[in-house]
């Protein structure tokens, strides 16, 4: 049990980095409040005794003792909770920041082995419970030097007395301990039922339009009711072994009440002890039960915060397949790009096959292809997600992993189909990459939405709601290319960025298009016919592999890939590849 809870507190000062005089201070303060409780009793029971000898004047100077008592206990406990508050402070930033910084640097893999679920419920409750670890070690520690002096105290009193409560307090510790054991383990799993029933929402929330559609609603509910099933069995298992340690653990309290009421009778009787040795030891007996309750929930709590410990581990430990990029830096760059015998195998399974492609200076290039033929991971080796399993890609003639960070994403640069606005204004989602004003409004003249942005009541400063929610996706896409305009990248990467977009916003975009090429390397994936033909060259993926690469005359002649996707109004699937 020792080297248990050494475990725990270990991993949790590791995570937390805790500040040490928070400790120290949240310990001292707790030692203080707890010691002046201590003396209560006592002073409790020269009250009586001097009050039974009628004498007035120490009956009153331990009056004013217990005032005083009573006093340092209230300051005490204020500091402790005020040091609780900037530890809170302290441990929430600290954790927050970290997995956010975590978050930033993890591969697309990621989800496959941290749910959305377990990952918000992380963030939301278990961050928090991290910050109580502190104000638990404190009483953890104090709850043993509580329940040691009381036991010492009554060892003064009578050696007999002293071994009923040691008894008392190893039986009531020990039945506590085993409730508790199991408490925390149906309340880890009772977590797990959360993570998979927020995760569940969450793609409920992403993809309310397609279950309508698809009429998904009874499977979706099937799906909820069994997770509602299994967090019901174990969230009353668990309330189960909160009932056996909450109530049925009390029988040992009146057991022990019993035989210490007869033996101090006895000792009344026989002239041992007087009164107010009766009101000390009946006292200490009601705050040892709970000193003991304090210690035992304090342990307690300290496992479910090895939970949270554990959890939060699981996301900063996640290791991401790491790809080494350089340090090189690019003063004059030309945006010329070449696959060089480029093959992908993810999990074991070929995505790309030796891809050989270069793609020209100021080129637009479409990427085609039906769906799982390896279009978006073409886009992916470009933004450096993934490492070629064979081959080269090259900016320039120089490897595109030996760029730094910061230098290579100041070239290249990518607008998904699914653009990202954050809750805030125009302006400040524009400010993320550009602050200045009239670098705005250009990059928003560019794509055609400045007009629109001048019609809000507030125009550049209007708040956006979550995702964009309160205008079109067309508009929200332009913005989202505004943004990508501003980062003044020479290759811009266009991944199917009309999906969302309006018929009539959806026919600007071959003239923005054309407008960009001015002066960016443009490489589309896109499955609108209109879209292929604005490109000066065409790739055909088929099965990871280049099937053919042409205009769009040529290929209408002699392709029957491309002839079956210009046929297409709309693609044959909709869905998310891994490997599309």
């Amino acid at each position: 049990m020792i080297k248990e809870y050494y475990s725990f507190i270990r991993d949790y000062l590791i995570l937390a980095e805790l500040k040490i005089k928070y400790l120290v201070i949240n310990i001292l303060s707790a030692f203080f409040y707890k010691g002046f409780s201590l003396l209560l009793p006592i002073v409790g029971s020269l009250i009586v005794k001097y009050l039974t000898l009628q004498d007035a004047k120490m009956t009153y100077i331990c009056l004013i003792a217990l005032f005083v008592v009573y006093l340092l206990y209230a300051i005490s406990l204020y500091i402790n909770y005020l040091i609780y508050g900037f530890n809170m402070d302290y441990c929430y930033n600290k954790m927050t920041t970290k997995v956010l910084n975590k978050l930033i640097d993890v591969d697309s893999n990621f989800t496959r082995f941290i749910s959305k679920g377990k990952l918000m419920n992380s963030i939301n409750s278990d961050i928090v419970e991290i910050g109580d670890m502190n104000d638990q070690l404190s009483e953890f520690f104090m709850g043993l030097l509580q329940v040691a002096a009381v036991l010492v105290i009554i060892g003064t009193v009578n050696i007999y007395l002293s071994l009923i409560f040691v008894i008392f307090t190893f039986a009531y510790i020990m039945v506590r301990n085993v409730a508790d054991r199991k408490i925390n383990y149906y309340y880890d799993k009772s977590k797990n039922d959360d993570d998979r029933y927020s995760t569940l929402l969450t793609q409920i929330i992403s993809g309310l339009q397609e279950i309508k559609t698809f009429n998904m609603v009874e499977k979706l509910k099937s799906k909820m009711h069994v997770i509602q099933k299994n967090f019901t069995k174990n969230y009353l298992t668990k309330r189960r072994y909160y009932n056996t340690r909450d109530n049925d653990v009390k029988i040992v309290i009146y057991i022990f009440r019993f035989i210490l009421y007869l033996f101090l009778i006895y000792l009344v009787f026989t002239h041992k002890i007087d009164v107010s040795v009766l009101v000390l030891v009946i006292s200490y007996h009601e705050y040892l039960v709970d000193y003991i309750n304090d210690l035992v929930s304090s342990t307690c709590s300290i496992r479910e915060t090895n939970i949270a410990v554990t959890r939060i581990n699981d996301i900063l430990n996640y290791n991401s397949e790491e790809i080494q990029f350089g340090v090189l830096d690019a003063l004059d760059y030309y945006s010329m790009l070449e696959f060089k015998n480029v093959s992908l195998s993810v999990k074991k399974k070929e995505i790309l096959h030796n891809i050989n492609l270069k793609i020209n200076h100021n080129e637009v290039l479409a990427i085609v292809g039906e769906a799982g033929s390896g279009k978006t991971m073409m886009i992916n080796l470009l933004l450096r997600l993934y490492e070629p399993t064979k081959g080269t890609i090259k900016l320039d003639n120089t490897n595109i992993l030996s760029f730094s960070k910061d230098v290579y994403s100041d070239i290249v640069a990518v607008a998904n189909q699914k653009p990202f606005i954050f809750n805030m204004s125009i302006r400040k989602n524009l400010n993320f990459v550009d602050t200045n004003i009239e670098h705005q409004i250009d990059a928003c003249k560019r794509v055609g939405i400045h007009d629109f942005i001048e019609t809000l009541p507030n125009g550049y400063n209007t708040v956006l709601r979550e995702n964009g929610s309160n205008i079109s996706g067309g508009q929200k896409q332009m913005i989202s290319i505004a943004r990508t305009l501003l980062s003044n990248a020479e290759v811009l990467l266009l991944d199917d960025i009309t999906t969302s977009l309006d018929p009539d916003t959806a026919l600007f975009v071959p003239k923005l298009i054309k407008n960009l090429k001015e002066d960016h390397t443009i490489i589309m994936i896109t499955k609108k016919p209109e879209l292929m033909k604005v490109a000066d060259r065409i790739v055909v993926l088929d099965n990871g592999r280049i099937n053919d690469v042409g205009t769009h005359k040529d290929l209408i002649k002699r392709n029957e890939i491309y002839q079956t996707l210009q046929s297409r109004k709309s693609p044959s699937r909709i869905g998310v590849f891994d490997n599309d």
